[in-house]
C-alpha cells in the first residue's frame, strides 16, 4: 500500500542535475523515463533490473513491474513517501528502513550539474543494490567491472559504442567498503515466458567482470552490497560525453570530470548539500516541485543554458512569451544570476531588424524560429524580451549588462513601435498567429500585448534615464499608448481587444500581465491604481469562478468559458501563478491565494512531474505540451507572499 497519493504512475520525481537528464523515482521504489543519455526527448520508460533488497527481501511492492512473467519475490506491501525535489524519502516500517534518494540543486553551477543521483540507507541488515547496464545505444558490447579503489562498486561500459552514439558514455554505482558482483544475465527464458533471475540478489557473492558475449543478445545488470549498522551512502553516477548529431556541444560536467567514478567519488569526498528552501508548506511544495524542469534542460560544456518548452512535441529551447522561460528565469535568477544573465544576452544576438525570436531553436541553441508560425510577427516576444534584460539589471545591479543591451532594446521598442500602423501607440494585431496564444485571433489593440508593450515602453525609458539616454519621444508614445489601453476599459475590466467597430468583450486574465511586470520591476504604473484592483477582481470573479479547476484564460461577459478557441477555453497554469501573485501585491490577499493554491491542486491531482502548457478550463484535463517549461511560476507566490506582505 502506497500512503502518498500526489503521484501519479506514469512518473515519478525526476532526479538529476542542471543538463544531466534526469531518472524517475516511482512510489514503489522502482524507476523509468531515464534520459540521462542525451535523449531527452526518447526517455528509456521501462526499466527493469533495479532492486534494493534486504536481506533477501525486495524493498518494493511491485519489483516485477516491468517483467513478462515475475518471478517469486519476497517483498514488502507497505511504503511511506514523502517527495520534495529533488528529494524522494522512502519509509519502509515493516523491515524498519528509510531510504532517501536526492539530487543536487543548490546555488553552485558545479554541484547543480552534477550527473548522479545519492542513495541513503538507514537500517541494519545486509542491503544490496542492482542496476542494469544501459550504456550504448544496442546491448552488443555491454560490459561491466567491479572497481576496487577509494570506492568499491561496478563501472557500466560499452566496448562497441562510438562517439556519434547518444549513450556513449559510462555509469558507476558503488559506496565505500562495498562487496562487488559485476555482473548477470537477469531477463532470462523462462516455462512461462520471459523471467527475472533474482538468484544473485538472494546469494550474495562477488565478481569482478561480466559481458555480453559477441552475437549474444543479454540483459545484464551489476550488484553492490554492504552491511549496514545505521546508515550509510551509495551513489549512481553517470558520464555521457557522446556527440550525436541532436547534441553536439558536450556537457558542463565534462569540464571537470573525465569519468563516471570521478563524478561518484567528488560527491564522496565533498559531501555536496541539496540548498532549497525546506519550509513545510503548500507554497514552498509548490514553488520546489516546480523546479523539476530542470531536469528537461540542456546546459552546455562551454555554459550555455536552455530548457526545453517540451521535451517530446515542440522540442523547442528556451521559448520566451506568455511566462515561459521568462518566467523560468526568475527562479534561476535567485540561483544562477549570471548563468540567466548570460542567456538572455544570448538571446538578443538572434534579434533581426528588432524583431525578438520565438526561442533558441528545435533541439538547437543556434537556429531560432521567429514566431512559432512563420509570417506573422509576434507582437508579444519584443516586449518580453526587453522586460526580462531590465529585470536582469534590476535584480543585479549589474550596470554594465544593462549598457551592452541598451541598443538592443532600443532596436526591439523602435521595432514595436513600427508594427503600431494606426499611432495609437499599442502594437497592432493583425490576426492570425501572432501572439503566444496560438491559432487566437485578435485585432488593433489588444489589452494582453498593450499592458505588455507599455510596461516594455516603462522599462526602456528607465533605462534610458540610467544611461542618460535621450527618450522624451518614447514617453510621449507611452502617454498616448496609456490612453488608449484606457479605452478597453469597460468599467470592470480592460477587454481583449478593440479595432474600429469590432471588439471582443471578454474578460482575459492576461489583460494586465504588463502591469504585474512593472509591479515586481519597481516601476511607474501604466493604469490607474483603482482600475489595477478592479480588473484583478474581476478577473477572479470571472476567470476565477468559470472553472472548479483553474484560472481560465478567457471567460464572457456573462461568466461563461470562451470557447472560440482551444487556447481560450483552457488555463495556463504559469499565467494563474502571475496573476494570483499580482492580486497578492495589490492587497488581494486572499482571493490570490485561492486561486493558486486551487491550481495548484488541480496540478497535483494530474501529475505534478509532468505539468502540461494548458488544463481544459471545462472538463480539467491535461491538454497541450507535456513537462512544459512554465512549470516553475509557482515561484511567483513565495515573492510575493516575501516580498509584499507583512
Amino acid at each position: 500500500m502506497l500512503k502518498n497519493k500526489s503521484f501519479i504512475m506514469d512518473n515519478g520525481i525526476p532526479l538529476g542535475g542542471l543538463g544531466t537528464g534526469k531518472i524517475e523515482f516511482f512510489p514503489d521504489l522502482t524507476i523509468g523515463n531515464i534520459t540521462i543519455m542525451n535523449n531527452w526527448g526518447k526517455p528509456l520508460r521501462n526499466i527493469r533490473g533495479f532492486h534494493i533488497v534486504k536481506d533477501g527481501i525486495f524493498l518494493q511492492t511491485d519489483p516485477g513491474r516491468n517483467v513478462a512473467s515475475p518471478p517469486e519475490y519476497k517483498k514488502v506491501k507497505e511504503i511511506k513517501v514523502m517527495e520534495k525535489f529533488p528529494l524522494i524519502e522512502y519509509e519502509i516500517p515493516e523491515v524498519n528502513a528509510k531510504i532517501t534518494v536526492y539530487s543536487i540543486i543548490n546555488k553552485d553551477l558545479k554541484e547543480s550539474s552534477l550527473p548522479a543521483v545519492v542513495i541513503k540507507i538507514r537500517g541494519n541488515g545486509v542491503f544490496a543494490i542492482s542496476f542494469p547496464n544501459i550504456v550504448g545505444s544496442r546491448r552488443a558490447g555491454r560490459v561491466n567491472y567491479a572497481l576496487k579503489k577509494k570506492l568499491n562498486g561496478v563501472l557500466f561500459t560499452n566496448e562497441r559504442s562510438l562517439q556519434w552514439d547518444p549513450a556513449y558514455g559510462n555509469m558507476f554505482l558503488g559506496c565505500i567498503g562495498c562487496k562487488v558482483y559485476a555482473g548477470y544475465s537477469f531477463y532470462v527464458p523462462s516455462e512461462r515466458g520471459m523471467t527475472e533471475d533474482i538468484s544473485p540478489l538472494l546469494s550474495l557473492g562477488e565478481k569482478d567482470y561480466y559481458k555480453i558475449e559477441s552475437y549474444a543478445r543479454e540483459e545484464i545488470a551489476g550488484i553492490v552490497w554492504k552491511e549496514i549498522n545505521g546508515e550509510d551512502t551509495f551513489v549512481l553516477s553517470w558520464y555521457f560525453n557522446g556527440k550525436p548529431h541532436h547534441y553536439p556541444y558536450g556537457h558542463y560536467y565534462e569540464n571537470w570530470f573525465t569519468n563516471s567514478y570521478e563524478v561518484a567519488e567528488y560527491i564522496f569526498t565533498n559531501d555536496p548539500k541539496i540548498g532549497l528552501e525546506d519550509e513545510d508548506s503548500w507554497v514552498n511544495e509548490a514553488y520546489r516541485d516546480g523546479l523539476y524542469i530542470l531536469t528537461h534542460s540542456w546546459f552546455t560544456k562551454d555554459g550555455r543554458f536552455v530548457i526545453y518548452e517540451d521535451p517530446e512535441i515542440s522540442l523547442l529551447m528556451n521559448t520566451i512569451g506568455a511566462m515561459t522561460w521568462d518566467s523560468a528565469s526568475f527562479p534561476l535568477l535567485e540561483l544562477y544570476p549570471d548563468l540567466v544573465k548570460r542567456m538572455d544576452e544570448y538571446f538578443g544576438l538572434f534579434i533581426r531588424n528588432g524583431e525578438v525570436p520565438h526561442d533558441l531553436g528545435e533541439e538547437s541553441i543556434e537556429a531560432p524560429i521567429y514566431g512559432a508560425s512563420y509570417g506573422y510577427p509576434w507582437t508579444d516576444l519584443g516586449s518580453t524580451w526587453v522586460l526580462m534584460v531590465y529585470r536582469d539589471y534590476k535584480f543585479t545591479n549589474d550596470l554594465a549588462f544593462l549598457k551592452r543591451n541598451y541598443g538592443k532594446m532600443k532596436e526591439v521598442i523602435d521595432w514595436l513601435i513600427s508594427l503600431d500602423k494606426d499611432k495609437d501607440c499599442i502594437p497592432d494585431s493583425k490576426g492570425g498567429f501572432d501572439n503566444s496564444y496560438d491559432g487566437t485571433y485578435m485585432y488593433g489593440a489588444s489589452s494582453y500585448v498593450g499592458s505588455m508593450f507599455l510596461c516594455a515602453l516603462r522599462a526602456f525609458i528607465s533605462a534610458s534615464k540610467i544611461l542618460g539616454m535621450e527618450y522624451s519621444k518614447y514617453e510621449d508614445c507611452l502617454r498616448r499608448g496609456i490612453v488608449t489601453f484606457n479605452s478597453l476599459w469597460n468599467g470592470k475590466y480592460f477587454i481583449a481587444w478593440k479595432s474600429n467597430n469590432r471588439k471582443k468583450e471578454s474578460c482575459m486574465s492576461s489583460q494586465i500581465l504588463g502591469q504585474f511586470w512593472c509591479d515586481i520591476l519597481g516601476l511607474e504604473p501604466i493604469i490607474d491604481e483603482d482600475k489595477i484592483v478592479k480588473a484583478l477582481r474581476s478577473i477572479y470573479e470571472l476567470n476565477g469562478k468559470a472553472s472548479k479547476f483553474c484560472l481560465v484564460n478567457s471567460v464572457n461577459p456573462d461568466g461563461s468559458i470562451d470557447t472560440e478557441t482551444d487556447q481560450m477555453r483552457s488555463c495556463w497554469s504559469r499565467v494563474a501563478f502571475a496573476v494570483s501573485a499580482h492580486m497578492i501585491i495589490r492587497g488581494l490577499k486572499n482571493e490570490g491565494i485561492e486561486i493558486a493554491k486551487r491550481e495548484w491542486e488541480t496540478i497535483k491531482s494530474l501529475g505534478k512531474w509532468n505539468q502540461s502548457s494548458r488544463i481544459d478550463g471545462i472538463t480539467g484535463n491535461k491538454v497541450g505540451l507535456p513537462y512544459y517549461i512554465g512549470s516553475a511560476s509557482t515561484w511567483f507566490i513565495k515573492f510575493a507572499l516575501t516580498n509584499f506582505t507583512k
